[in-house]
Parts: C-alpha cells; structure tokens; sequence
C-alpha cells in the first residue's frame, strides 16, 4: 500500500520518489525585471579566509624587492643570521 501524500508530485514525478517543492523560496533578493515580474538575485559572501587566500593567489610567487635587498645584503657582507634561528627553522622543516 503507497500512503504517500500525491499533492506534493508533479504528475510526471510520481514514480520518481521526487518531490515538488510546496512553496518557493524567498530567500534573496529580488529586483523587478522589464516584464513586471520579480527577479531573484544570486549573491554571495566570503570568509575572510577566503578572501587572505584570494589576495595571497594575486601576489606575486617571487618577491623580487626582497630577492634585490638580500642579495645586496649578501655582496656588501652585511647580512647576518641568527644561529639559533636558523637551527630553530632547520628543525621545523624536518617536522614538517
């Protein structure tokens, strides 16, 4: 015995075990279109995560400032490393 509700199916979707929506959804924005009936609008929102990873993907792969000012740093023997610091991050990176 079927005890489904049909006033829920389309006619054609009876057998489909797909329901019709009962009622629209009204959840954004609708503006008026030329034929007098309204529109809805799609829209959407980043994370602010989303939105650091986004800008992160439009830097540049390779700082070619700071490439500039090491290597200067390197050729006038002006550049100094920490020991501890570079062990600290030498042991990072094994880590993972």
């Amino acid at each position: 015995m079927d005890v489904r509700d049909r006033s829920n199916y389309a006619p054609n979707l009876e057998n489909t075990g797909i329901e019709m929506p009962s009622r629209l959804r009204t959840e954004g924005q609708t503006a008026p279109s030329p034929n007098g009936f309204a529109t809805r609008r799609d829209s959407s929102d980043l994370s602010l995560a989303a939105q650091a990873v986004a800008q992160a993907m439009q830097m540049p792969e390779i700082r070619q400032d700071r490439v500039a000012s090491l290597q200067q740093q390197i050729a006038n023997g002006s550049y100094q490393v920490a020991a501890p610091e570079v062990a600290n991050a030498m042991l990072r990176n094994l880590a993972g």
